[in-house]
């Protein structure tokens, strides 16, 4: 997906530098007759940017786009289209630095005068048909003077000369001193709009008036100027234009008045079409484009099974470099990025040659999903040796290696934790079993916690006899036995 302003960074620095003193009246000129035809934002970017202009030096200081897109409150696609929009109306010349940092150069135009821009057939053709006929009028009208009546009054202007006397000995003494190596500020002329004649078959167009009273030398400049903007804004071509031609000429003088051309092509048009003029420069149709195609791709990756998130990353991988893609997370983690990262990012963009979107996912999948605090040499270097390898191209076909990656982790760590809870199990078992088979002796009752002595007794006559007569019978046996 391309973007036409994938080359221009927030972070990329700028200079407006102001070529003419700026007036009051023109910005009168600016608000009134070119917002009306270059739009709110790219009048408010020349605004801003003059704004930012020193009154002496007619330079500002270095600024970044990102404190440009605070100041306007748009994104950098809305930046572009400003820019481009003051290119073209011839507001704004645009220079860029690269080496040894990028930087831009604004050069800020002078618009035309009031007179030159109703004068300028596509302007005042443009201006109409953005505010119709009324609001129109009225805009001529805020920006003319009534002449002095020449009848009612007598000029008595004294010429230069009848005032002053010059010494032209004098000047030829300090004649280096008023040379200059210098442009000085107001040198710049005002841009003229030019058209594109090749679309416009000037043969076959002079051919047909040369069969009728219109000579080919009352087609002036001014007259070509006009009929080129005709056929651009209207579409009228050749065969249409030679009657339109024969319409606003004079049969006795053969002369072409131009308002007349004008008005009869433009209420004609309305008259058939009933609508305005559409002016859509190339940035806002593909704005529309890109949008029209981002819509479609994000469906067909959620048809993939992307998540939203997925979907935001991949999109966002195509808008960075690498080095920015890397700065913008590690800033997100309140970090910065080391130079042996720097160099391992540069090494691996080299020698692996995937595509930037391609690294971007690396990027993120080392320092968001792994969640590691730097951008691991050893790591990046295997995976964007096996993307390569697989031929890895698209960040979709990356952010499906990652899950994979992911999915194939996750499986190894559930096998592990299955392992571990196998092996503690058979350690229970083992132990239980040899709890079941362990022989339980029997204490004595002395041994018992709590025991007491059974109390003597006295032993009856009888019975002390008998043990007297059993001692007697061993004491004999014993004798015999000696």
């Amino acid at each position: 997906m391309s973007y036409p302003w994938k080359n221009l960074s927030p972070k990329d620095g700028f200079m407006v530098r102001q070529s003419s003193l700026l007036s009051d009246i023109d910005q009168q000129i600016l608000t009134f007759l070119y917002q009306p035809l270059i739009g709110s934002t790219a009048y408010s970017l020349y605004m801003t940017l003059w704004t930012e202009t020193e009154k002496d030096t007619y330079w500002s200081e270095g600024i970044l786009h990102a404190e440009l897109l605070a100041l306007l409150n748009i994104g950098m696609p809305e930046v572009y289209q400003a820019r481009i929009r003051l290119e073209a109306i011839g507001l704004l010349k645009t220079f860029v630095q690269t080496e040894p940092e990028k930087l831009y150069v604004y050069e800020l135009q002078k618009p035309q005068s009031s007179k030159a821009f109703f004068e300028e057939d596509l302007f005042s053709l443009l201006l109409l048909e953005r505010v119709g006929e009324r609001k129109f009028k009225q805009l001529r009208n805020r920006f003319s003077v009534e002449p002095v009546d020449q009848n009612s009054f007598l000029e008595i202007t004294k010429s230069f000369l009848d005032v002053y006397h010059l010494n032209t000995n004098q000047i030829k003494q300090h004649e280096e001193l008023f040379k200059t190596s210098g442009t000085l500020i107001g040198d710049a002329p005002t841009s003229k709009i030019s058209l594109d004649s090749d679309s416009f078959d000037w043969n076959f167009f002079f051919n047909g008036l040369n069969q009728h009273y219109v000579n080919r030398s009352s087609v002036t400049a001014d007259i070509r100027e006009t009929i080129l903007t005709l056929h651009h804004m209207y579409g009228v071509d050749e065969l249409a234009m030679q009657q339109y031609i024969l319409e606003a000429s004079d049969i006795n003088t053969g002369t072409i008045d131009a308002r007349l051309l004008k008005k009869n092509v433009v209420d004609d048009f309305h008259r058939k079409t009933n609508e305005k003029v559409q002016l859509n420069d190339v940035v806002q149709q593909e704005m529309e484009e890109i949008a029209t195609t981002q819509v479609q791709h994000q469906q067909n990756l959620k048809g993939q099974g992307f998540s939203d998130y997925d979907i935001a990353i991949i999109e966002s991988s195509h808008q960075y470099s690498p080095a920015e893609f890397m700065r913008s997370i590690k800033e997100q983690k309140n970090g910065y990025i080391s130079k042996p990262e720097e160099w391992t990012l540069e090494d691996v963009v080299k020698k692996s040659r995937l595509p930037n979107a391609v690294i971007n996912i690396l990027i993120h999948y080392i320092l968001v999903i792994q969640g590691n605090v730097v951008f691991e040499k050893g790591l990046a270097y295997k995976i964007s040796n096996d993307w390569a390898q697989n031929k890895i191209t698209t960040p979709e076909a990356a952010l499906k290696k990652v899950r994979d990656m992911y999915q194939e982790n996750a499986d190894k760590y559930k096998k592990n934790q299955e392992r571990k809870q196998a092996a503690g199990s058979r350690s229970n078992n083992n132990y239980s079993r040899n709890k079941h088979t362990v022989r339980k002796e029997k204490l004595p009752e002395w041994a018992k916690e709590g025991y007491k002595a059974p109390e003597e007794t006295a032993i009856s006559p009888e019975v002390e006899k008998q043990l007297q007569e059993r001692l007697a019978r061993i004491r004999n046996m014993q004798k015999e036995g000696e």
